[in-house]
């Protein structure tokens, strides 16, 4: 798979909002003490992320038909600069502004990437999303280190949170103006009934996928403090061994895809491997056990999401961009679905009992994968 200057800018972009995202937590609680607030005011933080992809989701395909790709990918960045600048702010109201902005940017880069790179590379766009992907997630496991580094210096979350993806992003904002996108083509009619039933199944699929994803995520390290007693400090380092595990499946894209090229069998053993991950981290007697499961984890899920979201857009190929921007929606939701009910069952159940939520999504995704015409 050969990449381009377009594909290099992508990446780029993509990794500076994956830093940008999962470093999001490690700020939480310095944050909270500069403005001076309770736990709950700076916990709605990250809620905005999923704010920003419901919102695009909606109207995301609208917007890339008036403007076109290339101003879309323009507006992002600039979005994500401006709310990065608010966000370094001490008033509360310009902070919350400044996630909401980074959110929606993000969420427009998310529907963007996904069409654009089918555009650029259609006879291996799986490998192509799971290549961006996989740098995005490098760059989230360096966030909240940098984070901690920048914290344990005395020079403040700003510095560790902010200053490198801002620079970036100033970087590449001058070639977004140069550098050539594939156009969107204009539908030639609304989508027939037939269509979109024919999106309705990959849609579910990034749904079930983002959300397995998103629950490891936000509460693994909850997890590992509850079941192993993991200090404060050291339980964020090994929930994060499942973004070392998903940067490393999405690292390696390009290859599993070329010995696994049909999505059927791919989401099949990525699916299984995530399953085998979690039982271990789940189960797990001692924390080193359990540190080993959330790496096999990440590693099983680090391309369901690029499988999927590629389907979802290959379901559409009429309208790649309007189904980008569904397939956003989906992340939207299962960002601000999934893990509140994880968190609501923990509550009534246990947090053990409620994390079985994950190899039910992960059993219904392998059921809507076999039952799938034409994976």
């Amino acid at each position: 798979m050969s990449r381009d200057s377009a594909t290099w800018l992508l990446y780029a972009v993509l990794s500076c909002f994956g830093f940008l995202l999962n470093g999001l937590g490690a700020i939480l609680v310095p944050l909270q003490k500069d403005l001076r607030v309770d736990r709950d005011q700076v916990a709605f933080y990250p809620t905005l992320f999923a704010v920003g992809l419901l919102i695009v989701g909606v109207f995301g395909g609208v917007l890339v038909g008036w403007v076109g790709r290339a101003v879309t990918l323009r507006l992002s960045i600039g979005g994500m600069i401006a709310g990065g600048l608010l966000l370094a702010t001490s008033q509360q109201a310009l902070t919350l502004l400044g996630a909401l902005l980074i959110g929606v940017g993000g969420a427009l880069l998310i529907q963007l990437i996904p069409a654009l790179l089918s555009a650029l590379h259609p006879h291996a766009p799986a490998a192509a999303v799971g290549e961006a992907n996989g740098l995005a997630s490098a760059a989230s496991v360096l966030a909240p280190l940098m984070v901690a580094g920048a914290l344990a210096t005395g020079m403040g979350w700003r510095a560790g949170y902010l200053v490198v993806p801002l620079i970036m992003l100033v970087l590449v904002l001058a070639p977004a103006w140069r550098v050539p996108l594939p156009a969107a083509e204009a539908p030639a009619h609304d989508a027939p009934r037939a269509d979109v039933r024919r999106l309705i199944g990959p849609w579910i699929e990034v749904l079930f996928a983002v959300s397995v994803e998103f629950c490891m995520v936000f509460w693994a390290a909850s997890a590992v403090t509850e079941w192993h007693h993991a200090s404060d400090g050291l339980a964020p380092a090994v929930a994060d061994l499942f973004l070392v595990g998903m940067a490393t499946g999405r690292s390696l894209a390009v290859p599993i895809t070329r010995r696994l090229p049909r999505d059927r069998p791919l989401m099949l053993v990525c699916a299984a491997v995530a399953a085998a991950g979690f039982v271990l981290f789940w189960a797990a007697p001692t924390l080193p056990l359990a540190g080993a499961g959330l790496a096999v984890t990440g590693l099983g899920v680090a391309l369901l999401y690029p499988t999927t979201v590629s389907r979802t857009v290959a379901a559409w190929p009429h309208a790649p961009d309007r189904a980008a921007a569904r397939a956003a929606l989906a992340s939207g939701v299962a960002i601000g679905g999934a893990p509140f009910v994880l968190a609501h069952l923990a509550d009534l159940t246990g947090l053990r009992t409620a994390y079985l939520i994950v190899p039910v999504l992960l059993a219904a995704l392998v059921a809507r994968t076999l039952t799938a015409r034409g994976a």
